[in-house]
């Protein structure tokens, strides 16, 4: 498994406040949520809407384009919401006061 650094640091990273970040050539959306940090593609598999505009509902991101629904600690998508599929998450480590995903 291959690690890619955050271009953001954990300060920068809000409670339940999506925000883009760069990790190598991914766009990621990253967030913390109940005490821990979370990170997802951030173009919204319907119509690419940018994630980091949307909000947290419970445990899902909701996209501000079209409401399409994504589970916060895996990137599944809400069954209620069948016009997105899933979007792929990642685990988020802290490593030397650096964040990185793993992919």
């Amino acid at each position: 498994m291959e690690r890619y650094r955050l271009g953001i640091k954990k300060e920068d990273i809000k409670k339940d406040v999506p925000v883009k970040a760069m990790a190598g050539e991914r766009s990621i959306v990253v967030l913390e949520h109940n005490g821990r940090i979370y990170a997802m593609d951030s173009e919204c598999t319907h119509e690419g809407g940018p994630l980091e505009d949307g909000y947290v509902d419970g445990d899902e991101l909701i996209c501000s384009w079209h409401s399409g629904a994504f589970c916060i600690m895996n990137g599944k998508a809400n069954e209620n919401t069948p016009w997105v599929s899933d979007t792929h998450s990642y685990n988020v480590v802290e490593d030397g006061g650096e964040l990185f995903i793993e992919a």
